[in-house]
């Protein structure tokens, strides 16, 4: 039985981003964002304390994936008389529906810092109440825990699921994968063939695989697959493109022996006890790691039991310092992490 009303909005991105390579010169204005609010039937008229959710999703993962887990929370949170006003959850800019909406117009250097901004804007211009309660993935725990220390009063707590937020660099083990997995089939039914075979896929929760087949591929023509006479015309490649994915794992730190220049320089951005000297880097795990101290709100961790990310000596890490600093809650010695 379905629990929410979903509303679909798109809204202006932050027109400033960390990089001006993210979006082509000229077109910052022009970035928009794909969100969805999800609204429980049950209350169409929230009270003061209803609580709001702000969701952020993995790199390369849709939004929509998150519903099965909306559902869960919201049964659990009416088993304990407490309401749900509303869920938001936005597209990263250059990745899912948010992606397609810029494709014409996206760079090659995306930063993690924009998203957290561009959250606090969709806050803003929708006028979301308090409390609010950030719920993020992977590299969407990123996203909040950088919009936590931006602004520390807006979050009661947080909820972090195998976050990325590390020292060595996270971008190292998928940006290989990521650059050689299949993004084309000749039709989504073939697709979904493939996806549903998958023990990976299969793992999923039901309600994810088929959310992933459905807004997780899109039809083409595409900007990076027209249609030509080598394509079927039921063809379907990820909705995210690979480019764009690896643009957020990974950034080039070597010099370009064509223009002689140099994207990024890791020298600028980290410590230089976090530089290694794999060609490419990403400095906002790191950076965030760093400053977990400082985090305010309430901090729920999530470790996937066989995570390659989260292993244990990262887990107890995480858990001894968070909140720990000036300006952080206390920690774990208090009961807030």
């Amino acid at each position: 039985m379905p629990r929410f009303r979903v509303v679909e909005h798109t809204i202006p991105a932050q027109n400033i981003r960390e990089r001006p390579g993210a979006v082509i010169p000229g077109h910052q204005q022009d970035l928009r964002l794909a969100v969805k609010q999800y609204i429980p039937f049950d209350n169409p008229s929230p009270q003061e304390g209803d609580v709001t959710l702000i969701g952020a999703h993995a790199c390369g993962f849709p939004k929509e994936l998150y519903e099965p887990l909306w559902d869960y929370i919201y049964d659990d949170m009416r088993c304990q008389n407490r309401s749900i006003r509303s869920i938001w959850i936005a597209d990263v800019a250059q990745q899912g529906q948010s992606g397609v909406l810029n494709e014409s117009i996206l760079g090659n250097d995306p930063s993690l810092y924009d998203h957290g901004r561009d959250l606090l804007s969709l806050m803003n211009h929708f006028k979301i109440p308090q409390p609010l309660i950030g719920i993020g993935h992977s590299m969407g725990a990123v996203h909040l825990a950088h919009l936590s220390l931006m602004h520390p009063s807006l979050f009661a707590g947080l909820i972090l699921i195998d976050p990325v937020i590390q020292l060595d660099n996270p971008g190292h083990r998928y940006a290989l994968p990521s650059t050689y997995r299949r993004d084309i089939w000749p039709s989504r039914k073939e697709a979904a063939e493939k996806f549903r075979s998958s023990a990976t896929y299969r793992s999923w929760h039901p309600q994810a695989l088929e959310n992933w087949i459905k807004f997780g591929l899109r039809d083409l023509p595409t900007k990076q697959y027209p249609i030509s006479q080598n394509t079927n015309s039921t063809a379907v490649t990820l909705t995210t493109p690979k480019a764009q994915e690896l643009f957020t794992y990974v950034r080039p730190s070597y010099i370009d022996k064509r223009s002689g220049a140099r994207r990024g320089d890791p020298r600028d951005e980290m410590y230089p006890e976090d530089i290694d000297n794999f060609p490419f880097y990403r400095p906002e795990p790191s950076y965030i790691f760093r400053r977990l101290p400082e985090l305010k709100p309430i901090v729920l961790y999530i470790f996937g039991e066989n995570s390659d990310i989260s292993v244990p000596a990262a887990r107890k890490e995480k858990m001894r310092t968070t909140g720990t600093g000036i300006g952080g809650s206390g920690g774990a010695a208090c009961g807030k992490v």
